[in-house]
């Protein structure tokens, strides 16, 4: 996808535009806009060429102290981090031990900087929909209006529920979204591009999937089982898009990449994590990455990938197939890269990419930015407060 960054940002009938000398508001229809100019109602601030702001869906209201202390200790944590339906290790029919990679969850994933932000967009998702409610009343209205058996009456209730929606809508707006807008700096600007264009690189392989689990093969039963592979990984197919978070509106669309039940938004200031409803931010000088080479034994492989050799679906010790089994065949060893990644907060995940040379430029990018990013560590996120 294009890398593009807009001028405003859209809600209903509320804009907020964004110029060299600062923000404005705007709320109408077209053709017909007020609002006020950056002098006006909002705080505008920024270091080192990124520049952070945001709306608080709360005008006026203080927002919750950021979690502290014991939640950054995650060995506290477990039962958080590794619920039930996530066990941390469990055994394969053939007898390999599987470890998961756990990472914390988004809600315990809070960056001092980034503490109030992500609490005004928790409290935002938390909020009851008045389009909801509103379009449930009128509801029940057009259902009892079938009662009178009048068309008028039908019809005026159908027109309520129209009504209702758009009243909703306009009264959600406001209220259950967060405003990140980005003023980026030419050298900020062209590392965020290179970001990316790294991740664009990735989603262009044809398959992409996160790593849920490793093992070590230790016992020539499951070694002949598993064609003889010396670890066993379990992964699931993702895809990389551009798409906001819900509640958030942003003159940026980002990439995201779904990794084990977490949504990773790559934001110019931070990877926003979404899981559950709830988010959390991981820092990009706080995360290491990695790249390296890993040979996988497939099905079919890939079209893109690397086929660096072949191996017997069932095999003996030798390297020879297995004549017990009717189906066995050969299976393709392919070439694959992994990036791995890890933050100081307890982010972790670990992809797999079948095109072979596309990952070096992801852990380059990330390296990169971090480097902005980590000067920007002390400041305070940018508020867009308006005023009463």
């Amino acid at each position: 996808m294009p890398f593009h960054i807009r001028d405003s940002i859209n809600l209903g009938p509320f804009r907020i535009n964004l110029s060299k000398s600062g923000l404005g508001f705007s709320a109408g229809v077209k053709g017909l806009r007020i609002g006020t100019g950056p002098r006006g109602h909002y705080i505008h601030a920024g270091i080192n060429g990124i520049y952070y702001r945001k709306t608080l869906a709360g005008l006026g209201r203080k927002p919750r102290s950021a979690p502290t202390g014991e939640q950054t200790d995650y060995t506290s944590e477990f039962a958080k981090i590794a619920p039930n339906e996530k066990l941390p290790a469990y055994m394969t029919e053939d007898g390999v031990l599987m470890r998961r990679i756990i990472s914390a969850e988004a809600e315990v994933l809070i960056s001092e900087s980034h503490s109030e932000a992500l609490t005004s967009l928790n409290q935002a998702r938390e909020r009851p929909s008045m389009t909801l409610l509103l379009c449930s009343a009128a509801a029940v209205g057009v259902a009892l209006s079938f009662i009178s058996q009048n068309p008028a009456v039908v019809m005026a209730f159908v027109v309520l529920l129209g009504i209702a929606f758009a009243l909703g809508r306009m009264i959600d707006l406001p209220r259950r979204n967060v405003v990140f807008a980005y003023d980026l700096e030419p050298d900020a600007k062209e590392r965020y591009k290179a970001l990316v264009e790294a991740i664009d690189q990735v989603a262009g392989s044809s398959k992409l999937w996160f790593v849920k689990a490793s093992g070590d093969i230790k016992t020539l039963h499951a070694w002949k089982k598993n064609s003889g592979a010396t670890s066993l990984v379990d992964t699931k197919e993702t895809s990389v898009s551009y798409v906001l978070p819900p509640g958030v509106a942003s003159n940026i669309t980002p990439p995201m990449i779904g990794i084990d039940g977490k949504n990773c938004y790559f934001f110019p200031d931070c990877i926003l994590v979404e899981e559950n409803k709830r988010f959390g931010a991981v820092r990009y000088e706080s995360l290491r990455t990695a790249v390296r080479d890993q040979r996988m034994i497939m099905e079919v492989a890939p079209p893109d990938a690397r086929v660096v050799g072949q191996t017997w679906k069932y095999v003996n010790k030798n390297g020879s197939p297995d004549r017990r089994f009717k189906d066995n065949r050969q299976l393709p060893i392919c070439l694959f890269e992994e990036i791995g990644m890890v933050s100081d907060g307890g982010f972790k995940g670990l992809l797999q990419v079948s095109k072979y040379g596309v990952s070096s430029a992801y852990g380059s990018a990330t390296a990169e930015i971090g480097r902005i990013t980590k000067e920007l560590k002390e400041a305070e996120p940018l508020l867009i407060i308006q005023e009463a």
